[in-house]
């Protein structure tokens, strides 16, 4: 997901937090916003209302492509299974977003296996014919590609960020960038070692650094950033 310098700003409190030098994923300019409803597929696709359970996968890793989905809210996670084992948590999609559309554009399976965090609702979008579907509605075709463009360029820097950084600033700027960026669920440090890819038992090595600062709040269970910007200044 390509995060606006706008949509991050948006998010910071007016005691001037600060964001982080470099986060996981790239700012990047606010795209230009179609509204798109999955309505307008109707003549192109078949239309399929459902709804998910927390812990409930809606497909996997490697499986046929059928179709994409548009999340009206929840909390779905991508993650990708390595062959040892080892799963990392590519991307988050929240209320608004699109996923699965690679198949539009030819891929044959799903590179990556889509996990509901939060109870979801959602529309599934089945295509009768890629092609005629992409031709019929071109807008949200280009949409789409801009998606893909985004995702590609965050995949890279993605790259090069975990290649550069050590995992003590991976696990503090995910941290950061999870708790604010989708601050209605609750996080466990397991996921956000999976999104900065390290163990679990890392990244709690540096759970006791950040309750000395202050900047965990003990008296929730969740895992709480209660002063981002004292968590921000770590990483400057």
């Amino acid at each position: 997901m390509i995060i606006s310098d706008t949509d991050l700003h948006s998010l910071l409190s007016p005691a001037g937090d600060q964001l982080p030098v470099e986060m996981p994923f790239l700012n990047a300019p606010a795209p230009v916003e179609y509204d798109f409803h999955y309505s307008h597929f109707s003549r192109h696709a078949l239309l399929r209302p459902i709804t998910h359970e927390a812990g409930s996968k809606i497909y996997l890793q490697e499986q046929s492509i059928c179709g994409f989905w548009y999340l009206n809210h929840g909390v779905i996670g991508l993650y990708h299974s390595l062959k040892n084992g080892k799963e990392l948590l590519v991307r988050v999609c929240q209320q608004g977003d699109w996923f699965g559309y690679l198949g539009l554009f030819g891929t044959e399976c799903y590179h990556c296996h889509a996990c509901v965090l939060q109870a979801a609702s959602l529309n599934h979008v089945i295509p009768h014919s890629s092609n005629d579907f992409l031709r019929h509605h071109p807008r949200f075709a280009d949409f789409l590609l801009n998606q893909v463009m985004a995702s590609l360029s965050d995949a890279e820097h993605r790259m090069t960020w975990i290649a550069h950084y050590r995992t003590r600033h991976r696990v503090l700027s995910s941290l950061w960038y999870l708790t604010r960026y989708f601050p209605g669920y609750d996080w466990t440090w397991r996921e956000v070692a999976e999104f900065a890819g390290c163990e679990t038992e890392t990244a709690l090595r540096f759970s006791k650094e950040l309750r000395q600062a202050g900047i965990l709040d003990d008296s929730q269970r969740r895992l709480c950033v209660c002063h981002p910007e004292r968590l921000a200044a770590l990483l400057a």
